[in-house]
């Protein structure tokens, strides 16, 4: 068990580190047992016009990034700034309170599995969070769900509900969803593994529009053609830990680590 700290850990040469950049991991730390250690005292910054494209060997934390940057699992240390504010602690930080929920809001998920709700059509989805958390009218959330579904092509879906639809429409759905909320950060997880290939086109067409509109965005994808094309900068991850990050080109073509290389070969096929 970790011991009790009256204040959170700051990352050996970051003392009264300050939350300048965009999002900023510091020396944060998650396991689940003494087995599995998913975040291994990881650091990360990232920009506001970053797009990140997180990959790497299954069970490498790259899921759990995300899963803690919604806030949807803790930490047992460390801490993450978002906008230049503190935003989650660890566990031992002796914090009564490890999350800003107003920060959270500012943060839109898209899972593996779609998640929408089978009783809700299409609008029902998409204005439930904006009414219920947002507090706006239900004629304002419905003519912004209209906008993103018409930017989205299912202008014509609206009324359908998710047994209706395609595995690809039911993925931007959940994408429009997401956006609802008008969030400054996007987190994409593994968005088309679960998709037919000629439906993984339709997604991220979406995605790279997002990313021309200078979305934020984190994404954790086994699509390395996809990575080399949305990317700003890509984050190999193994073992709980950050092995090496840096822009598409340099990391497809020349790795510098072995163990980034070793992963690409696989994927790649790199001579």
């Amino acid at each position: 068990m970790i011991a009790q700290q009256d204040e959170p850990p700051v990352a050996v040469g970051c003392a009264n580190a300050t939350f300048g950049d965009f999002v900023q991991f510091r020396d944060v730390y998650k396991s689940y047992g003494p087995n599995l250690v998913v975040m291994d005292h990881m650091n990360l910054d990232m920009r506001a016009d970053d797009r990140l494209v997180i990959i790497g060997p299954s069970g490498s934390g790259k899921s759990s990034l995300l899963r803690v940057m919604m806030g949807l699992e803790g930490v047992q240390g460390g801490e993450i700034g978002f906008q230049g504010k503190p935003y989650i602690y660890g566990a031992d930080s002796g914090k009564s309170k490890r999350i800003d929920a107003k920060l959270q809001k500012q943060i839109g998920m898209v899972f593996q599995h779609y998640t929408l709700f089978p009783h809700l059509s299409v609008l029902g989805n998409l204005t439930l969070a904006p009414t219920k958390v947002s507090g706006i009218t239900k004629a304002e959330a419905t003519e912004r769900a209209r906008t993103y579904l018409a930017r989205l092509g299912l202008e014509s879906k609206l009324h359908a509900y998710p047994s209706q639809l395609s595995g690809g429409q039911k993925q931007r759905v959940a994408i429009a969803r997401a956006l609802m909320l008008e969030p400054k950060l996007m987190l994409f997880d593994e968005v088309t593994s679960a998709l037919d290939p000629e439906m993984v086109i339709e997604v991220q067409n979406v995605m790279l529009q997002l990313a021309e509109q200078k979305m934020a965005m984190i994404i954790v994808t086994h699509d390395m053609h996809f990575a080399r094309d949305i990317a700003t900068r890509v984050v190999f991850c193994a073992s709980g830990k950050i092995v090496e990050q840096g822009a598409p080109a340099e990391m497809f073509k020349c790795p510098k680590e072995a163990r980034t290389r070793e992963f690409l070969e696989k994927v790649l096929h790199l001579d």
